[in-house]
């Protein structure tokens, strides 16, 4: 527990859970069990119930993220170079605006074919790693993914997200200016936010940067990767939408 506040940036080498180690598989099953209960509670409840937790999830998300701001603050975590400013931190952002602007059916796709592959890397794949288990900044990534890929699968299993091919387009268009408009704030402050400039030891990151050498070969190969991963969750979830009765056990 004496590293319980500290952040990745700080932690000394030999304290962390280990990438693929038992500690993070046991990991893995404790987010896939409590993402099964959420979608298992939000089918049985009514329309009413149902938005109230979409909104209620969408509140911890945002209290996630300001949480994380002030242990930041009130530690020795260099703040700047951890801004919310990465992919699953819009992934949250489009969470809340899914939540609160009901009529905008364009956000919970997103989430489907965005954010859901995103959230679900960084479950299997966390930059946490090298911290220990019982430490808040472990806490926060698997809980902060947790939900993004919760909700999204929730609305999905309850038959309220309908995969529709040109939102798949209007998705990619919109992480794209999201990413122009990070990339250009990592070259001016020489920050790493979404993983432009570097991969923080990622194990998928790191095949595409050897894969494409670095540099703006990287960025590349980091696009078309995100648009086959995007085009490959919308297949998936169209193809279970023409079953009789989808893997998510669809209703």
């Amino acid at each position: 527990m004496n590293n319980f506040w500290t952040h990745q940036d700080n932690i000394p080498e030999g304290y962390g859970f280990g990438q693929f180690s038992l500690t993070h598989f046991a990991l893995i099953f404790l987010s896939v069990l409590l993402i099964v209960l959420i979608i298992k509670r939000y089918k049985r409840m009514g329309s009413d119930d149902r938005l109230l937790m979409r909104r209620q999830i969408a509140v911890i998300l945002l209290v996630l993220e300001l949480a994380k701001i002030i242990i930041m603050s009130v530690t020795d975590a260099r703040v700047s170079y951890n801004l919310p400013l990465e992919i699953c931190s819009f992934g949250g952002y489009t969470v809340m605006l899914d939540a609160f602007l009901e009529d905008k059916k364009i956000f919970s796709r997103m989430l489907l074919y965005l954010f859901l592959p995103a959230a679900t890397m960084s479950i299997f794949f966390p930059t946490t790693s090298i911290l220990p288990v019982l430490n808040a900044f472990t806490i926060h990534q698997f809980l902060f993914h947790v939900l993004i890929v919760a909700y999204a699968l929730m609305r999905y299993a309850a038959g309220e997200i309908e995969p529709d091919y040109p939102s798949v387009w209007k998705s990619i268009m919109a992480i794209s200016l999201i990413a122009l408009c990070v990339y250009i704030i990592d070259y001016v402050f020489k920050r790493n936010f979404m993983f432009l400039m570097g991969t923080y030891d990622n194990f998928m990151l790191d095949k595409i940067w050897n894969l494409t050498g670095g540099g703006v070969m990287y960025d590349l190969g980091l696009t078309v990767f995100s648009m086959i991963v995007i085009h490959i969750f919308y297949c998936l979830f169209a193809m279970l939408s023409k079953l009789p009765k989808s893997a998510l056990n669809k209703e």
